[in-house]
């Protein structure tokens, strides 16, 4: 592991090492899915802000990984390789964040390439749908992701933004691309299992993404934890950019009641949402087991 010099300032999980500190950031998309820097630039990023350890965690997808593990190389920064899928428990979606993973695993690019062929699907449909109401954003979208990925519904809300549609991006999710609107074509993902059960055979840890955004009550939030454990998922984000101090508090209780491995992650996508910059966690509670000491 590479280390830095401490900073005096802490803005993400610090753990000390004699007179040095690890910093950590496991959550964090580029414009490989729906985020705005290049791989390059947020290892860039990840420098600036003394981050030693971050995890390159993209939607459905790995294709990012290579960029980034080649920006990391001559840095103080350790790349973790990561990706974030999507699924679906009790007919909810949830986001399940693959840590330490190995790309080349089979089982894993399946579930990749089975969650990438949804979204083009969907993203076809989409299109239609909006044509069917007069709107063509395939240009904008395409340009968007330049090949480099598959569109998502924040590629669809920028190029309603950039045509007029709509004056941002919460407006353009408020009159379209959601339930009843224009552009609103649901998805149907796998199972949680499928998901966890990827992640585990690819060697790595299956982390349950930003449990506070499903707005679940605690009972609720237990029996999802209870399912995702027989599902293989082994840990949980306890401290994210919109975490406060009492539901760390509560999701660090439930974490240790289920014997769940702790993890940090800003969430990061874009300069432009102060609300969820690179860095920007509370430290991870030291009752807790870092889900980075399960890292081989």
């Amino acid at each position: 592991m590479l280390l830095v010099k401490c900073d005096i300032t802490k803005t993400i999980t610090e753990r000390p090492f004699g007179l040095f500190s690890m910093k950590y950031d496991l959550h964090c998309h580029s414009y490989f899915s729906d985020g705005d820097l290049s791989p390059s630039q947020l290892v860039e990023k990840a420098v600036e802000h003394s981050i030693t350890h971050l995890a390159l965690t993209d939607h459905d997808t790995l294709d990012g990984l290579t960029e980034a593990r080649r920006a990391a190389q001559d840095t103080n920064v350790t790349l973790i390789n990561g990706l974030e899928l999507s699924c679906t428990w009790e007919g909810l979606l949830v986001h399940i964040v693959g840590l330490n993973v190995d790309p080349s695993n089979k089982t894993l690019q399946k579930a990749v390439n089975d969650n990438k062929s949804r979204r083009l699907v969907r993203a076809e449909a989409m299109f239609e749908d909006l044509e069917q109401n007069g709107i063509d954003v395939k240009e904008s979208v395409g340009k968007q992701i330049s090949n480099r990925g598959v569109p998502t519904r924040p590629h669809f809300a920028q190029a309603l933004v950039e045509q007029g549609y709509a004056k941002d991006k919460k407006q353009a999710f408020k009159r379209f691309l959601v339930k009843g609107k224009p552009g609103y074509i649901p998805m149907r993902w796998p199972d949680l299992e499928t998901v966890g059960n990827a992640i585990t055979a690819s060697g790595g840890v299956a982390v349950l993404a930003h449990p506070m955004r499903y707005k679940l009550t605690r009972t609720k939030l237990s029996w999802l934890l209870k399912d995702m454990l027989e599902a293989g998922v082994r840990g949980i984000e306890i401290c994210t950019a919109s975490t406060d101090k009492q539901q760390v508090a509560m999701l660090s209780d439930l974490a240790i009641k289920f014997k769940l491995l702790g993890s940090v992650g800003s969430d990061f996508h874009s300069n432009h949402q102060p609300w969820a910059m690179l860095g920007r966690v509370e430290t991870l509670p030291s009752t807790l087991t870092p889900v980075w000491d399960a890292f081989h």
